[in-house]
């Protein structure tokens, strides 16, 4: 296959609807199982649908994606699967949240495990840490569920006045970003924020705690640049990157390259970059797509997590309906 930009594309799936999210799943054995999210807006209808499917990458025939499970949805906006330190106590899970305020949450196969309905509206973008999940909406508000032995929301919060789009759990913070342009933070055991940031200049669309350092988080923005925050003093970022070109619409650190991170940047495809104090170029993929095209509005990234395709990664992209299994060419 041909080169898009640096990167060096392995593998095309053609989607039935928009893919809007992808996710390889890190569980021991069952690191070649990829799932991705479909969403589609019926303007005529006012309706959404959608489906979350979930594939299995066959080696014997170059990287052919094989599906295992379709899972009609009313539109999967956001996926996670539980974290693989997690998995052996409590089984594998796959947490998709949904355009109908629903949190779904599937086996390996796409079975349907658990439902719960959190909000009348469009849910955005979940989150894991152990037994505990946490979810964000169109509303702005948060929730956060124990999902031990049976599912049970432990917090919710109106952190937010406008669309909150992303979440992650540090210890025992709660981190939502939103429209407002607001990073805040808040502990489920007290009314009152602890923080609320405004260093972005848009919307903050992306959040990322460092897998290899719990202390640093990343965000993206519809301002178009990357910030790397410190948790122990939040008072400005430790370093923000140039404009990307479009909004930072997703962010994946590597799971075994300490500093290595990923990015969906919309209609500036997937850039990668290395984090080390600053942001430096480490290469692209479909960057400089024409409208249309994968990468045109990239909206899904997510790093394979083998140590035998140290750098492959899975891309959807929204418009071309296309998921793309691709290689970064790092130094």
């Amino acid at each position: 296959m041909p080169s898009h930009g640096a990167g060096l594309a392995m593998g095309v799936e053609e989607t039935s609807s928009h893919p809007d999210v992808v996710e390889w799943c890190s569980l021991p054995g069952e690191e070649l199982r990829l799932a991705w999210g479909l969403y589609e807006h019926h303007e005529t209808s006012d309706e959404r649908s959608g489906a979350l499917v979930i594939a299995c990458v066959d080696q014997s025939e170059g990287l052919r994606l094989r599906h295992h499970a379709t899972v009609e949805s009313p539109g999967v906006y956001d996926l996670a699967w539980r974290p693989r330190s997690f998995v052996g106590e409590t089984g594998a899970a796959l947490a998709a949240c949904c355009a109908d305020g629903g949190l779904r949450l599937h086996g390996l196969s796409g079975e349907l495990l658990q439902r719960c309905q959190l909000s009348e509206q469009i849910l955005t973008h979940l989150c894991w840490s152990g037994t505990r999940l946490a979810a964000v909406g169109q509303d702005g508000r948060a929730h956060v569920l124990d999902l031990g032995e049976s599912a049970k929301v432990v917090a919710c919060r109106q952190q937010h006045e406008l669309e909150a789009w992303c979440v992650e759990l540090a210890e025992s913070l709660v981190l939502t970003g939103a429209d407002d342009s607001y990073l805040v933070a808040w502990d489920p055991r007290s009314p009152e924020p602890a923080w609320r940031n405004r260093s972005h200049e848009a919307g903050v669309t992306a959040l990322a705690l460092n897998p290899h350092d719990g202390s640093e988080l990343l965000t993206g923005s519809y301002d178009e640049r990357l910030r790397l925050f410190d948790l122990r003093q939040m008072k400005s970022p430790l370093a923000s990157s140039e404009r990307l070109g479009d909004g930072a619409y997703q962010l994946s650190w590597h799971p075994f390259c300490p500093g290595l991170v990923a990015v969906a940047a919309m209609r500036r495809g997937f850039p990668i970059f290395w984090v080390r104090g600053g942001f430096e170029k480490a290469d692209a993929y479909c960057e400089d797509a024409e409208e249309g095209c994968h990468g045109s509005l990239g909206y899904g990234i997510s790093w394979q997590f083998s140590e035998s395709r140290p750098y492959m990664a899975a891309s959807a992209s929204f418009y071309d309906n296309s998921v793309h299994l691709w290689t970064a060419q790092i130094a």
